[in-house]
């Protein structure tokens, strides 16, 4: 649906870009990537059986989407013996676990500007408990996939034989599983910060969060898919790439991105409900191609 909408638009002056092109226009990532093909699904010829795989390394179940945008409220009840941990309300203010209070604060500014600030006006009505807007709840994610990384690593690392090799007949390759036993993402956002600090001390002699709006972004773009030179990786490259791949998950898992995907989750229809774009038929012999 997005693709032929997106073709029609491209090139057309004063044509607006959806937040998927803006995105997408920041360099090659796919949303919500890291998943391949539907959730759960996997070769007939591979598992022939069906039967449930033992504790490992696989994908999280996302049936519990549905639940989540069927609710008015920000946040679910938790169900006795829920294998899903769903979000909660923060007894006070938000403590990074990961990042200084400095630092939460550049992650969230890059989160701001990666976004795209448009989002400040669409927060829906704050629960209490609830990040204050989109921004924070993306940034509060990428707290806790950076806070939780060490023991993911411990977790792969130590999986027996024969539930790692589980794991990679579910995912289809080894690579999958060797990101998750080696990737360090805070080290990936210790030396980016580190780089960023340093390279606007050096371009404006100022911190990252005094530098004007402006200069904020070309010191991005001197880090995003954008720049001139693609082949040329550094500290900062990489903090921008985890941040950008985190900062695309979260928000296309968060209500609101749901939402702009028109995400009904698993909802039944009596009849199939269409993708709301005109059918295009095939051409007769008698019309041209």
């Amino acid at each position: 649906m997005g693709e032929s909408r997106n073709k029609s638009d491209e090139r057309k002056p004063g044509v607006a870009l959806t937040r998927r092109e803006w995105l997408m226009s920041l360099g090659s990532a796919v949303v919500l990537s890291g998943f391949r093909g539907a959730p759960g699904l996997v070769q007939a010829d591979s598992h022939p059986a069906r039967a449930p795989l033992p504790p490992g390394l696989y994908e999280p179940s996302l049936d519990h989407l549905s639940h989540a945008l069927d609710s008015k409220g920000a946040f679910l009840p938790i169900r006795p013996g829920a294998l899903t941990e769903y979000a909660r309300p923060h007894p006070g203010p938000f403590v990074p676990q990961a990042f200084t209070q400095e630092e939460f604060a550049v992650v969230r500014r890059l989160v701001e500007i990666i976004l795209g600030e448009d989002l400040k006006n669409a927060s829906e009505r704050l629960a209490p408990g609830a990040p204050a807007s989109i921004y924070d709840e993306v940034a509060e994610w990428i707290d806790l996939v950076v806070t939780s990384a060490p023991g993911t690593r411990t977790v792969a690392l130590n999986l027996p034989a024969d539930q790692r090799a589980l794991a990679i007949a579910y995912f289809g390759s080894e690579e999958p599983v060797r990101y998750l036993e080696s990737f360090e993402p805070e080290s990936v956002c210790r030396e980016g910060l580190a780089w960023l600090g340093e390279e606007s001390q050096r371009r404006i002699a100022k911190g990252f969060l005094d530098v004007d709006a402006g200069g904020q972004a070309e010191l991005v773009r001197a880090i995003s898919d954008a720049r001139p030179d693609r082949s040329a990786t550094h500290a900062g490259t990489r903090l921008f790439d985890f941040l950008k791949e985190e900062t695309i998950r979260a928000f296309y898992t968060s209500r609101m991105g749901l939402k702009e995907l028109d995400d009904h989750g698993n909802s039944f229809y009596g009849q199939p409900p269409g993708c709301g774009l005109p059918l295009r038929l095939r051409p007769t012999r008698s019309e041209p191609e």
